[in-house]
Formats: C-alpha cells, structure tokens, sequence
C-alpha cells in the first residue's frame, strides 16, 4: 500500500465545503493529485478551518517545491507536512 504523507492545512476565512476546497487546490497547482487525497480530519470556526489530509508522495513533492506554499483562490495556504502514513491512516 503507498504511504500518504498527513498534512495541516489552515484556510482562514469562512469555511468551504471540501469538494469545493478539492476544486480550488487541484485546479490552480500543477503536481496536485487531490483525487489520491483522503480527509482525515476536519474543524471549522467562523474564521478558520483546518483540513488534515493524507495526501500522496506526489502531490507532497508538488508542494515542497512551492516551499509549502500552494495557491488556494486569491491567495495561497501553507501545507505543514506531519509524517507518514499507510494507506489505512497509521501513522509509520
């Protein structure tokens, strides 16, 4: 099974609805491949939402080359990658 890499994701603002979040970040980063993608957590305020993702070793390296820094809308969110883990969510 391929190893997925869990990453925090904070998106200031209202919170999106994931599909729509997926559309954003697949749509405007070369080297994302949101659709390898699994949620693993999800929290939402009236400001903030944190998206925690395991996410394949591409889409990791993508990132990396963006210094952890991929476009989102107008902006862009910052990918704090965590560690390992297989493809069941345990962490390696």
């Amino acid at each position: 099974m391929p190893k997925l890499k869990r990453v925090q994701v904070y998106i200031i603002g209202p919170p999106l609805a994931v599909p729509r979040a997926i559309r954003l970040l697949a749509g405007q980063n070369r080297g994302i491949h949101t659709e390898r993608w699994t949620l693993r957590h999800r929290q939402d305020t009236a400001n903030v939402q944190l998206l925690v993702w395991g996410i394949d070793k591409d889409s990791a390296t993508a990132a990396k080359a963006a210094d952890n820094r991929i476009f989102f809308g107008l902006g862009r969110v910052t990918f704090k990658v965590s560690r390992d883990t297989d493809q069941s969510g345990v962490d390696t």
